[in-house]
Order: structure tokens, then C-alpha cells, then sequence
């Protein structure tokens, strides 16, 4: 006769199907949380992504809606101003100019778009070119790229004050980032040593002829018929020597060498002019240099390469001069 606290084997495995039940009921419930959960977080990850890319899309449309206007302004600038006879004792009407560079949201973006530019510019500068042959470590490599941003940035400043349209103030504005652009200079001599400052600085002064030997060798590359890398190096020196040799009236290259005290003549219509005819002259020196260089066919490539970049100077200097009040002109 069994014991009433015996359990039958009967009874032990219904106990034992309702506990796997519960297991596995238990396990698909947890399953089915752990889904739950996990969709929760995939929802609220999409959400913040989401949130994140309308943000990032809602500035770039500032900014394109910035940069469209200020183009639309700056084609509206460079159309001839009507001029009507009037009252003589009337005040001129007021130039586009100085309410498009007075506005301070038109100006902040104008800035930040300078700003943004100048630090491309330090990054082709402080190149991996560079940094190898200086033997740079990251750490080294990241203060040079500072200090060469410090030394590049007082001329942001100085353009946003051409565009003011104030001559009072531009001596004084000139001046300082003259003397913030040298001392800068000087610590970058300081941090490099002297041998691997040269070698900094003669890389930094070449990067506009680099790039141009570049990009034509890109094409010539393209075109099936490349530039060898001696013929490279060759033209890059000689455009550089051309430019260093040739003796500028005023240098719109490097602005902060400027006579800070006659910076309202400099940025007028003659002067302007004059450096256009300068720089014509400075191409087609480079381009009877470049003959001894390069073969027959590439110089000719090469010579209607340079004049096809001249021609976008050149709209580039005339559109300085309807942009900037300063050189007191106004219309082309």
C-alpha cells in the first residue's frame, strides 16, 4: 500500500509538463520582451537618426539658401547702376553693397564660409606630403595645422573688413593682422627649426602652381598621354620662379602684404586693371617656360590650361571690385 505523500509517477510528470510549460511560456514571453525592447530602441534609434538628418539637412538648406542669395546679390552687384541726374544736394542712393555686407546674419555666413575655406586651406598645406618629409608625429602634425590657421585667420578678418565698406577703420584692422600673421609666422619658425621651416614655407608658397600642375596632369592622365612626374616637378618650379621674379605694383596674391594705408586706392579700378595686365604678362612668361619643358603638345594644352584659368581671374578681380565699397567703385 503506498504512502499518501508519495507521488505517482503520473503526477510527477504532469508536474513536470506544467513546469516545461511554464519554461517555455516563460521563455517566449521573454523572447517576445526582448523583441518588444528591441524594437523600442530601433524605433527610438531611428527617431534620433531621423531627427539628426532633418537637422543636418535644415542647416545645409541655410546654407544653401545663404550662399543663393548672396550669388543672386552678388550678380545683381555686377550690373551697371542707372545713373539719372537728380538733386545735387540730394545724398547718393545707397549701393547694394553696403546693405548686403551690413546685414550681421549675411555676414556671419559670409565668414563662416571664409573661415571654412581657409581651414581646407591649412589642411592641402600641412599635406601628408609634408608631414612625411618633416618627419611630423600626429601630436606635431595637429600644432603645426593650428598654427598655420592662426596665421591664415587675421586675413578673414581683413577681407570682412574690405567689405565693411569703412576706410576709417581698415589702417588700423590692417596693421593688426600684419603684425598677428607675423608673429604667428614666428612660431611656426620656432616649432619647426629653421632647416624644416624652409622647407615648410617653400611648400606652402607653391601650393597655387602645384595644384594648377596637378590638375593638368589629371587631364593629360584622362587624355591618355601623361606628364611624366621630372616634367611635373619641372613646370611647378618654373611657374614658381616666373612669380617670385615678376615685380607686381600691388600683389593681390598675398593681401596682408598690402600697404595697409592706401588699401582704398589699391582696391580701385585702376589698380585692379593694372594687375590683370600684370597677370596676363606673368602667363605668358610661363608659358615660353613651359615650352622648354614640356613636348609640342602638351605646351600647347598646357598654355590654353593657364589661359582659361586667367580668364577666371580675371572675373574673379572684377567681381572684388563691385563686391568690395571700399575701392570706391560700384559698377562694371
Amino acid at each position: 500500500m503506498r504512502r499518501k505523500n508519495q507521488r505517482s509517477p503520473d503526477m510527477t510528470r504532469v508536474f513536470l509538463a506544467i513546469a516545461v510549460a511554464a519554461a517555455v511560456t516563460g521563455l517566449f514571453y521573454f523572447r517576445h520582451e526582448q523583441r518588444l525592447q528591441l524594437q523600442r530602441l530601433q524605433t527610438a534609434n531611428s527617431a534620433v537618426e531621423e531627427t539628426a538628418a532633418r537637422a543636418e539637412h535644415a542647416e545645409q538648406r541655410s546654407e544653401k539658401f545663404k550662399r543663393e542669395l548672396l550669388k543672386l546679390q552678388a550678380e545683381q552687384l555686377l550690373r551697371p547702376v542707372a545713373t539719372t541726374p537728380g538733386d545735387p544736394a540730394k545724398p547718393p542712393e545707397e549701393h547694394p553693397a553696403a546693405k548686403l555686407f551690413r546685414d550681421p546674419e549675411m555676414r556671419a555666413s559670409m565668414k563662416n564660409e571664409h573661415l571654412r575655406a581657409m581651414e581646407r586651406n591649412v589642411k592641402k598645406i600641412v599635406d601628408s606630403n609634408l608631414v612625411q618629409r618633416l618627419r611630423l608625429t600626429p601630436e606635431q602634425t595637429a600644432a603645426l595645422k593650428n598654427l598655420v590657421q592662426k596665421k591664415h585667420a587675421p586675413g578673414v578678418d581683413l577681407l570682412m573688413a574690405l567689405m565693411s565698406g569703412d576706410a576709417s577703420e581698415l589702417p588700423k584692422i590692417g596693421h593688426a593682422a600684419q603684425r598677428q600673421r607675423n608673429e604667428a609666422e614666428n612660431e611656426v619658425r620656432s616649432f619647426l627649426g629653421e632647416e624644416n621651416y624652409q622647407a615648410y614655407a617653400a611648400h606652402e608658397d607653391s601650393l597655387a602652381e602645384r595644384q594648377r600642375v596637378t590638375e593638368f596632369r589629371r587631364k593629360s592622365e584622362e587624355a591618355g598621354s601623361a606628364i611624366t612626374a621630372d616634367q611635373e616637378a619641372a613646370l611647378v618650379q618654373a611657374m614658381v620662379e616666373e612669380r617670385q621674379n615678376f615685380q607686381f605694383v600691388n600683389d593681390f596674391h598675398d593681401p596682408l602684404g598690402l600697404d595697409m594705408d592706401r588699401l582704398p586706392e589699391i582696391f580701385g579700378e585702376e589698380s585692379l586693371e593694372r594687375f590683370i595686365s600684370e597677370m596676363e604678362q606673368l602667363n605668358n612668361r610661363i608659358i615660353l617656360r613651359a615650352q622648354s619643358i614640356l613636348g609640342p603638345q602638351h605646351s600647347g594644352e598646357f598654355a590654353q590650361a593657364l589661359r582659361d584659368h586667367f580668364e577666371q581671374s580675371k572675373m574673379t578681380v572684377r567681381m572684388t571690385n563691385a563686391l568690395f565699397p571700399v575701392g570706391g567703385r560700384r559698377s562694371l
